[in-house]
Formats: structure tokens, C-alpha cells, sequence
């Protein structure tokens, strides 16, 4: 059977530049891109993870390679079951940054184990780390009056509503018949938001 390398890119924000993934691709490997799919999300309710998955339990894939870890989720439980499903059917995966692969010879080594787990506890306590300053910020903006929320009582117009890059990602996906629970997870947002924004261009 022809090796076959998977290459999974994945960007949590559908603003963020996949380019510094894509520079890694060679030539004959198969990519798997994710655009603005966060990595709250589970690998296998992301489009180009549920495929890959597909693929390897084919028989179509014998290597998966990331450029980080974290490509693989954000949560060291979510990272940890992506790894052991790969493994399941043998294949192993090789992140570029850290420099290792999870299998040699089709066994586990130990310190690709003991790799795994830092680099999964350290992705999981940099979110919460930056989520935390993030609420702290607010906090003190609101306390100096910098940052007041949406003034009660204001209208936003449809122009400026519709204009946003989170409800264009929205309409967009309403569009390609995406159901709700399935954008409430890839882009961040309640369902109640993404009715709103149906309400807004007028789907049904």
C-alpha cells in the first residue's frame, strides 16, 4: 500500500492567516484544513477531522503530521483522545514544531507520551491564562469607563449587523444548509445568535 502523509491545519478564528501551516506542506502530502474552527471544538465534529478520520480508518493515511500539538485541540483531554483514536489504527502523528512523532514501530515510545502531556497541559492553561486576562480587561475598562457593552436601548442597523466577520461566517454557513448546533460549536456563539442573524437576512 502507497504511504500516504496527512497534513492537518487547523486556525481557531476565521480571521486568523493559515499561511504559516500551509509553508510546511510537501508536495505529495494530503491536507486537511479547518479555517475558523476553534479548538473547543472536538476533532471529530471539525469537517476536515471527521474526513481525515475517514481516511485513516480507510486505510488511506499511515502518517498524520501537525505543525503544533495544539492543532490537535486546546483541552489535554480532547488532545489525548485525538491521539489514541489515530493510534487506534496505528498511524502515528508527527508535530513538526516540538519534533516527535507519537509512534515508533507501531508502539508508543515513553517520552513522546511524557511530551504529549506537558504540551497539552500547557496549551489548556495558556487558554484559560489569556481568557482570564481577557476578562480582567473588561473588568478594569469598565471600572475606568473605557468599556461600556452595547448602550441600552440602542438599534444596531441591519447594514452595520450583517457587515460583522462572525455573522458573514454565519450567513454563510446558514447558506451552505449548516445546521445550528454545528455553527453554534465552529464559530463561538449561542444558537439564539445565529436565529438572530437568520432573522436578519430573512432564512428560513
Amino acid at each position: 500500500m502507497k504511504q500516504v502523509v496527512g497534513y492537518y491545519m487547523r486556525t481557531s478564528h476565521y480571521l486568523q492567516n493559515i499561511g504559516t501551516q500551509v509553508d510546511k506542506v510537501e508536495p505529495d502530502w494530503k491536507v486537511y484544513k479547518d479555517e475558523g474552527i476553534s479548538g473547543r471544538v472536538s476533532f471529530q465534529d471539525r469537517p476536515s477531522g471527521k474526513k481525515l478520520l475517514n481516511d485513516i480508518e480507510h486505510g488511506r493515511i499511515s502518517e498524520v503530521v501537525v505543525l503544533r500539538i495544539d492543532r490537535l485541540g486546546r483541552n489535554t483531554t480532547d488532545i489525548l483522545n485525538t491521539i489514541k483514536l489515530i493510534h487506534q489504527y496505528k498511524v502515528p502523528i508527527t508535530s513538526k514544531n516540538e519534533g516527535i512523532t507519537t509512534l515508533v514501530d507501531g508502539k508508543e515510545s515513553p517520552m513522546s507520551n511524557l511530551l504529549i502531556n506537558i504540551l497539552s497541559s500547557l496549551s489548556e492553561f495558556t487558554y484559560h491564562q489569556t481568557r482570564e486576562k481577557t476578562l480582567d480587561g473588561i473588568k478594569r475598562g469598565q471600572l475606568e469607563g473605557k468599556y461600556k457593552g452595547r448602550q441600552v436601548g440602542s438599534v444596531e442597523s441591519d447594514e452595520k449587523f450583517l457587515s460583522k466577520p462572525k455573522v458573514k461566517k454565519i450567513r454563510e454557513m446558514l447558506e451552505l444548509n449548516v445546521g445550528i448546533r454545528q455553527i453554534s460549536r465552529i464559530v463561538e456563539c449561542s444558537p439564539n445568535y445565529i436565529y438572530k442573524v437568520k432573522d436578519r437576512i430573512g432564512v428560513n
